[in-house]
Parts: C-alpha cells; structure tokens; sequence
C-alpha cells in the first residue's frame, strides 16, 4: 500500500477519543469523590425545591456522562475498522465531547446546591444554678448583683443570697 492510499487506516481519531476517554473517567470519578465527600449531611437545612434540583441535575449529569464514555468509546474501540475517519465518526466524537462537558456542568449545579446559607445559631443562654442553704434551694439565672451575693432570676423574681450562706452551687441543664 501507498501513503496516501484511502485503504490505509488513520488512528489519529481513535487517538484523539481515547485520550477523550481518559478525561472522561477522571471527570466522573472526581464528580463521585465530591458526592462521596459531601456525604449527604442531612442534618443541614436546605428548601425542598433546592433538594430537587440538586437530585434531578445529579441525575441528569450521572445520565449525560454515561451517554458521554459510550460516545466517545464507540469512536476509540471501533467494533469494525473503517477504511477512513467517517463522518459518523468524527460527529459521535463531537457530541460525546459535548455532553462531556454538559455533564460537568450539571454535576457542579448539583454539587452548588449543598452550598445554602445556614440560619444564624441561636445565642447562647445563661447557664442555669441551683443553689442550695440550710433554708432550702432555689434555681435560676445568674443576674449581676452585689459582691459577695449569688443573684439569680428564679422565674422573673430576683432572689439575692449571701456566701456564707451557701452550701453547694450546681451548674443544671433545667429547673
């Protein structure tokens, strides 16, 4: 055969899908770490519309990238060798690059949408103390008050105690 012969098999195409073929996988499976890092934390508030979105674009970007690798792979392990690079060929190969990169695109959608504003977290309250005397115990909010007194807000009424008077303060979850 002659170097120009149009029986002479070109594999700059079937180069050109596989190394296609290879940013393919590399881009899915960097989609799958981040999904597999995100974990999924569903303890994060996020609208129900939100959720959605980030279902269908995940989806749809998995369904794109699956279309995508069969694509390209028909062009770089052809089943029957042509003579020449077909049209068919270089047009599966566009279009497998194509939805390439709509599957990236829909697959970041996806990741964004973890990314919601969090509600500011409630501010901290006031510890709560129960005090004990030899007369008896009372439990409340710490108030600011007089050194050497305990003063507390025991359900909107200001009890003041002296020290010498105490004997134990616990720190309480409720009264």
């Amino acid at each position: 055969m002659t170097v120009g012969s149009p029986y002479q098999y070109d594999n700059r195409l079937e180069d050109t899908a596989r190394e296609w073929q290879k940013l393919q996988l590399a881009a899915i499976g960097f989609a799958g770490l981040c999904g597999v890092l995100s974990g999924g934390d569903s303890s994060r508030p996020r609208p129900r519309w939100l959720q959605e979105v980030g279902v269908v674009t995940a989806f749809g970007g998995l369904a794109m990238a699956v279309a995508a690798v069969l694509l390209v792979a028909t062009v770089a392990h052809p089943v029957v060798r042509q003579p020449r690079a077909s049209s068919a060929a270089i047009s599966r190969l566009v279009m497998g690059i194509t939805l390439t990169f709509i599957a990236v695109v829909l697959t970041a959608v996806a990741a964004l949408t973890w990314w919601w504003p969090q509600p500011p977290s409630e501010t901290p309250t006031a510890p709560k103390i129960e005090v004990t005397t030899s007369q008896g115990s009372v439990c409340g909010v710490p108030v600011p008050g007089r050194s050497g007194t305990v003063n507390l807000d025991a359900s909107g009424e200001q009890v003041v105690i002296p020290l010498r008077r105490l004997l134990t303060l616990d720190v309480v979850e409720v009264c």
